[in-house]
């Protein structure tokens, strides 16, 4: 759709906007079962079906300026979500949506507060550069895909917790001015914060890395907290600056952990296991210098 359609049809509440996503799911069930789905390939190599179906089943709200309270909560988006470059004045609430497609918020503002919370995105999902002056609440959310949130701007707090990440989280230059809460949260795939800033208190305890874990060069001004996390890949945190206490408590490390040239301002709160990842490391650039 374009974009005065997709207006039009978010004016008319999310009963009738759930009922055209799934006359749109319906469809493309209906080529895969036929063998004619080509729309997962690249666009060039998209038959004209695949085509077709990709343009019916957008929903394009890109630059368009919402002045109240744009409630998307529990909408389903078949195809590709376009909210790049979006202003939303009023707050917004997508809440339990269902992101199909690639979701597209590169650039958008956020003047309120904004909830993500138990939404499922199966595709993409990019914010990029994105600013959000209110809270922003994507609690429990899904990411199947990437999720790109390089330079993205967060003002209030950030709310995370117990999301899980499947592709990559690329958190990379990311600003957090109000406490960045990612507990309980699971990366399946890469973490990157490197570079990011963190004003208020980062927690990131009983969060489950599995990929690699990049802090290097982040700056925490406020209280960190890894606490309980696990990290079963390489924990990198080369060049990164805590300000305040830092928390590693029950912290487990499988592979390397790496703080070349962090600074700390006081000794980091940690244990036993963060000392072995520590030991272990330097045993390992040992082997590999005597080599």
């Amino acid at each position: 759709m374009n974009q005065e359609e997709s207006l039009a049809l978010f004016g008319r509440g999310r009963a009738a906007w759930n009922a055209w996503a799934e006359q749109r799911l319906a469809e493309r069930r209906k080529l895969e079962e036929a063998g004619d789905w080509t729309g997962d390939s690249d666009p060039d190599e998209q038959d004209s079906a695949a085509l077709a179906w990709h343009s019916a089943a957008t929903a394009d709200f890109s630059g368009h300026k919402f002045k109240g309270m744009a409630d998307f909560s529990g909408f389903v988006f078949p195809g590709e979500a376009r909210f790049n470059q979006a202003a939303f004045k009023g707050g917004a609430r997508f809440s339990e949506a269902a992101f199909k497609g690639d979701a597209l918020f590169d650039k958008a503002a956020f003047l309120r507060d904004v909830w993500f919370s138990n939404a499922a995105f199966s595709g993409e999902a990019l914010f990029h550069e994105t600013a959000f002056s209110g809270e922003a609440w994507f609690s429990n959310a899904a990411f199947s895909g990437e999720a790109l949130f390089l330079k993205t701007a967060f003002s209030g707090e950030a709310w995370f917790s117990e999301a899980a990440f499947k592709g990559n989280a690329l958190f990379s230059k990311a600003a957090f001015k109000g406490d960045a809460l990612f507990d309980k949260v699971t990366f399946l795939s890469d973490a990157r914060f490197s570079n990011a800033t963190f004003l208020g208190e980062a927690c990131f305890s009983e969060a489950a890395f599995s990929g690699e874990a990049w802090f290097s060069e982040a700056a925490c001004k406020g209280e960190a907290w890894f606490s309980d996390a696990t990290f079963k890949g390489d924990a990198l945190f080369y060049k990164a600056t805590f300000l305040s206490d830092v928390w590693f408590v029950n912290a487990a490390f499988s592979g390397d952990a790496g703080f070349g040239e962090a600074a700390f301002k006081d000794d980091a709160g940690c244990s036993e296991s963060v000392s072995r990842a520590m030991s272990g490391l330097g045993r390992r650039l040992a082997r590999a210098m005597r080599d």
